[in-house]
């Protein structure tokens, strides 16, 4: 997918496998992403676009559509448990 592709390329740095290398509790498993912001994309979408980390570094470069295209793959990878 159109999500997989932008955050292997762009995302995989820090989250490789559903991970995070810099908050180690703060995870894009499932559970980590249900306790920290829940599964609900839109929540998940605006705590990537508020977070100061990826609003500096990551989300300025991307497009609306290409936040929401990693957003809808990264949700589907918890909610499923693909990681």
């Amino acid at each position: 997918t159109k999500g997989s592709e932008i955050f292997t390329s762009t995302c995989a740095g820090c989250h490789r496998g559903g991970q995070n290398f810099v908050k180690e509790k703060k995870t894009l498993q499932k559970d980590a992403l249900e306790k920290f912001v829940g599964l609900d994309e839109e929540k998940v979408e605006a705590f990537f676009k508020g977070s100061f980390v990826h609003k500096m570094q990551v989300a300025g470069n991307m497009s609306d559509q290409e936040i929401t295209d990693v957003v809808t793959y990264v949700v589907d990878q918890a909610k499923f448990e693909k990681w």
